[in-house]
This record gives C-alpha cells, structure tokens and sequence, in this order.
C-alpha cells in the first residue's frame, strides 16, 4: 500500500504544488503591473531620501544613516555599479533604458516580488532599494499554504487509496484461489469501488468456469455409464453369435447387434451436439423463412415415422410468421428432437404452433400421450434424464434429445419448458 500512496502522491501532489506556485506567481505578477506606477511614486521618494543622505556632505556616516532607515522601514540598500544593473538578466531592455536615462527602473525579484533600481545623478552608480520585510511574510505565507495542501492531499490519498488497496488484496486473493482450483471463492468489494466492474467480471467469469468444469465433469460420468449398457450388449451379442449353432440365430445376433451400434452412433452424435453448445457459443442468428424452416422438420419427422413404423398425424401450423431470427442449424435440430420425443409417446396426434407476442417467439409442440408428470419436469431437460413409466428407457432414445433442446434455447437467449397440453399429454414450448 506504501508504494501505492507514494506513487499516488508524488502524481498528484508535484503538479499541484507546481500549479499553486504558479498561480502564485501570476497572480502577484498580475498585482504588481497594475499598482506599478504606485510603486514607482513610493520607490522614487525611497530612492530621493537615500540619495540626498549618500551626497550631502553634512552627513559623514551616511551608511549607519541608511542601516538605521533599513532597520526602521524593513528595506534593503544597495549600491552597485551601473554596467553591473545593465547586465541583469531578470531586468527587461525597457526597463535597462529606464534606468540609464535616470528614471526608476523595475526588476523581477528571484522567488517573487520586485527589486527598484535608479541611477544617481551625475553618476555612474545606481542604488538598488527591496522591501524585504514584504516579501519575507510572502514566502512565510507561501510555506503555510504549501504545507496545508501537502497534509490536506495525503489525508485524501491515504482515505482513498485505503479501501482500493483492500479491494485489490481481496481481488488478488480471489485469483490466488481459483489458480489453485477453487472456483467457488468470489471477490467482495464494495459497490462504489472503482475495481467493482473487475470484481463483477472476474466472479461471472468464476462461475461460468465453475459451470463449464461441473457440467463437464457430471457429463463424463454420464457417458461412461450410458456407455456400458450397449456396449455390454453388444458384448453378449457377440458371444451369443460366436455359439449360436443355426444360422438362424446368428443372423438374429447379427441384427441385434446392428441395432447396438446404432444406438452407439446415436449417443456418440448426440454427446458431440451437446459438447458443442456447452463449449462456446455456436450462435449465429439471422433471418430465417419460418415456413421452409417448419417443412424441413415435419419432412425429417415424416421419414423417421415410416422408418419406425409409426402413424401418428402431425398437424403443422396454418398461420405463422414470415420470418425468425435464430440459428436455423441449431433451432432445426431443437424442433427435430422435440417432435422426435412427441411422436415417439403420442398415441395418434402432435400438433405444432408458432407464436410471436411482441419481440418473443414461441414455438409449442402438443402431443396426445401419457405427459410428464409435474415433479418430474424440472429434470426432463437434464442429460441422461429418463423419468418412469411410458416415457421411459424402453420407449427409444439416449436421453440426451432435450438437453440439447434446452441448451439450444438458452443460447438463443431464451427458455424450454414442458407443461400440460390441450390435447392431455405434453406441451414442450421454446421460447426466446
């Protein structure tokens, strides 16, 4: 923190002490200009009683004479040669010519103020007169202030840089953390800090990571158990065909194992869509023909119903808008999977609706199966989530079908949620 206030302090206070002492200067450089002829009227009477002190004979000691007027009036006497008056810097030409025609000639004083020359008559010598009295209760003046300042900005460098250099220990504290693993610590600095924005960046940041590595982690272990089963499967078909004794049964076998990769294939597709949403965005929206979006998905959902050998009638919407804004890849392959899922549970109906209510879009698919049950809707989006009864591991799927259907939501920055539909079973609607 010393280092800090130091910094802080020589960056603040040098230019200000700087500007003050040249305010200062101005502001008695401005003073002096416009009372200068006042100056000139009381230096001349100054310069014509020490003159008439240096020349009149009847004054033998005349320079006790000008220390006793020095002491009494606090000014300076000096005498100096005219060539040497000439030849100072800090005395202006106007002035030099002032003073060799024997008028009253100004010189800036070093550190302020003002010095008066004038040339004696008939003389090459030129007497020099100061008020220092004046100027000695300027720069006393000038002392006080600069000091007053001096502790006045490092009573507000120490009040501000106090609580900034808490913020940045528990912002550094915080990033100790989470290099060593622990994406649960957060920041806390107050609001009104400055480093707030970074704090608020660095703990969404954390969270997301956090996120990322948790749904990562549970996804793994997803995996590695859903794997099994059809591997395992696969394994038993396999043994299975090695002994079968009939050609019969191993072409069964065959056709068993067939289906066990295909299931593989389907898992493995589907684990890559999901991998992909929850890594980085994939968003890339833009306007879409709603209709040739619709056609393209009941025409998928058509084909895989002749392939499975189901007759269940979807209706597709009659009105609907013109256009949507979304990644038509992604959205595609939402509504796929959602129609997949009605059609797979329906008993003879699924119904498509499209709905834009203001800036919002909402796309529902209603299906006349057995529903969700309602404390199991908040787990159906979830990967490898099957819940009991009809809709369960026996009717098809890898469970993953949703997951992607909600993570395809989201990154279109809206919802999926499963309610009851009109026609008794479940409504799936996609929301953004």
């Amino acid at each position: 923190m010393l280092r800090l206030f130091l910094r802080l302090y020589l960056l603040l206070m040098l230019p200000a002490t700087l500007a003050f002492v040249l305010l200062m200067f101005v502001t008695d450089e401005v003073m002096t200009r416009l009372n200068a002829e006042q100056q000139r009227a009381r230096a001349a009477n100054a310069f014509e009683r020490a003159e008439r002190i240096i020349t009149d004979s009847r004054v033998p000691d005349w320079r006790g004479r000008l220390k006793l007027i020095e002491t009494t009036f606090n000014i300076e006497h000096k005498i100096m040669p005219l060539a040497e008056a000439k030849n100072d810097w800090f005395m202006s030409a106007e002035e030099k010519e002032k003073l060799v025609d024997g008028h009253v000639a100004r010189r800036d004083r070093l550190g302020g103020g003002t010095a008066w020359l004038r040339r004696m008559k008939d003389s090459d010598q030129v007497i020099r007169i100061e008020w220092v009295g004046f100027y000695q209760y300027v720069s006393l003046y000038y002392t006080i202030i600069i000091v007053l300042m001096t502790l006045a900005l490092c009573a507000i460098l120490y009040r501000w840089a106090k609580p900034m250099w808490r913020d940045v220990q528990a912002l550094q504290h915080a990033t100790a953390r989470v290099g060593e693993g622990d994406f649960d610590v957060r920041a806390e600095v107050g609001r009104s800090s400055l480093l707030e924005p970074i704090a608020s960046a660095f703990n969404g940041m954390s969270a997301r990571v956090h996120a990322l590595l948790r749904s990562h982690r549970d996804l793994e272990q997803s995996v590695a158990h859903e794997l099994r089963t059809p591997l395992a499967q696969l394994k038993f078909d396999i043994e299975l065909a090695r002994t079968a004794g009939k050609a019969e049964d191993r072409e069964a076998r065959f056709a068993d194992m067939r289906q066990d990769v295909a299931e593989l294939e389907s898992l493995v597709d589907e684990l890559l869509v999901l991998a992909n949403l929850r890594q980085a965005p994939p968003y890339a929206p833009q306007d879409t023909p709603t209709r040739a979006l619709l056609d393209d998905v009941l025409r998928r959902a058509n084909d895989e119903m002749r392939t499975a050998g189901r007759s269940v009638a979807i209706e597709a919407p009659a009105e609907v808008p013109e256009s949507l804004s979304c990644d038509a890849k992604y959205l595609g392959r939402a509504l796929a999977n959602v129609l997949r899922n009605a059609v797979r549970y329906a008993r003879s109906r699924v119904e498509l609706s499209v709905e834009r209510i203001g800036n919002r879009t909402i796309i529902r698919v209603d299906d006349d199966g057995p529903g969700v049950p309602p404390e199991q809707r908040s787990r159906i989006f979830e990967p490898f989530t099957r819940i009991e009864g009809s809709r369960g591991r026996d009717s098809g799927g890898v469970g993953l079908g949703l997951a992607i259907v909600k993570s395809v939501a989201e990154w279109h920055g809206g919802e999926a949620r499963v309610s009851d539909s009109p026609l008794g079973g479940a409504r799936v609607s996609i929301s953004w």
